[in-house]
């Protein structure tokens, strides 16, 4: 299951799997925080130049992009600062000068996110949290995290589930041997049964891994299955990340509308004072005058948090162009098809080796559980 069901929760999640809990979640989904951790940082470290990636971006087409949205909202922004801090002196304005002021702020105002753009994208990689930001939305949703590791490994997943039918049909003739040839001793079949879930699951799994590189056997290329379907899991893997845990809007949001996103919103404040103090706004040699020194900065931060919050209907209209510059999927994929086995072998493999050890145990486990079933109902009238 997604979620631990039973008791003892407490335990398993400090001490993992032991006689100190009764229950279980899904192997995946319990260890979402850590695979998803291990996941950023082995596409971060191999295939992912946040600052490389971020270069790609055009400030200035960053601006045009945004200027509609921003036009819609300025209104909005100049009213209510207006008449929050000067109300009086705002209204009594002649109309025209009033409209002089919103076509200047209008006009100006594409230049500041395009001087953000610029800013943050020099700084990116003090700036966007990559990995809380992967981290937390696989914790949140680990629906997806499965789905994304069942799509990716689709292939070698129905291989372990078809090698329980294969390995265990061999194993259980010997098992029929040996518990002939004991007389049918009871503890033949939950050993038995035992030894034969724990091998196939080690065997399919060491199949699906090894050999990492190719060799030749009687003119047959031996490969593990993983690593012979380099394309295709880079294809589905690739695609997975760059389109439902790393898009455009996801990474624009976590720039500027995260826990996180104090740096990015210090430098629209900066720009936002910078054009202000400049006179780029037109607001700037009213305001002073308007509210006195020391209400100025305040007003600052106000226009600040009144364009923070315009921010989701701007990141809407930046995610289009983002996904076009970005090209984040093409660097994914592309990245992951062009790495030597070795490589690709450890970029996926270290996800899930951790806990291998305890899929080969529910092997076992569960062919005793067969074994004691068998004695129980199977023979238990003779």
């Amino acid at each position: 299951p997604l979620e631990y069901i039973g008791y003892g929760e407490t335990y398993f999640r400090k001490f993992g799997v032991g006689p100190w809990h009764l229950g279980w979640q899904g192997i995946v989904p319990s260890k979402a925080a850590k695979m998803a951790q291990k996941a950023i940082t082995l596409l971060t470290s191999k295939l992912i130049d946040v600052k490389e990636i971020f270069s790609r971006i055009e400030p200035e087409r960053v601006g045009m992009e945004v200027e509609p949205v921003i036009h819609k909202s300025l209104n909005n922004i100049i009213s209510e600062v207006a008449m929050t801090y000067c109300p009086d002196t705002w209204t009594s304005l002649p109309t025209y000068v009033r409209d002089e002021v919103v076509v200047r702020v209008h006009e100006d105002m594409p230049m500041v996110m395009t001087a953000v753009m610029a800013d943050i994208r020099e700084n990116i990689e003090d700036i966007l949290d990559l990995e809380h930001m992967v981290v937390s939305h696989l914790v949140a949703d680990k629906e997806l995290l499965v789905s994304v590791f069942m799509r990716a490994g689709r292939k070698e997943l129905k291989f372990i589930e078809n090698s329980g039918l294969y390995f265990g049909f061999i194993l259980g003739i010997v098992q029929a041997f040996v518990f002939a040839l004991t007389n049918h001793s009871w503890l033949v079949l939950p050993v038995a049964g035992f030894i034969s879930g724990y091998v196939t699951n080690w065997i399919a799994l060491e199949m699906i891994f090894k050999p990492v590189d190719p060799i030749n056997i009687c003119g047959n290329k031996v490969q593990g299955l993983f690593l012979s379907h380099q394309d295709e899991v880079s294809d589905e893997f690739g695609t997975a990340v760059a389109r439902e845990i790393m898009t455009s809007e996801q990474i624009l949001t976590q720039l500027f509308l995260s826990p996180t996103s104090d740096k990015a919103v210090q430098i629209i404040h900066f720009h936002i004072s910078q054009a202000i103090d400049g006179y780029g706004l037109s607001l700037g040699p009213l305001l002073p005058l308007a509210v006195g020194g020391d209400t100025y900065s305040e007003v600052k931060q106000k226009i600040t948090e009144l364009y923070v919050r315009e921010l989701p209907q701007q990141i809407k209209c930046m995610s289009p162009y983002f996904d076009q510059a970005l090209r984040l999927e093409e660097t994914l994929v592309n990245g992951l098809k062009a790495m030597p086995p070795r490589d690709f072998e450890s970029v996926l493999h270290p996800i899930f080796q951790e806990d291998e050890w305890l899929l080969i145990l529910v092997g076992g486990l569960l062919g005793f559980v067969v074994g004691v079933f068998q004695i129980l109902v199977v023979f238990g009238k003779h």
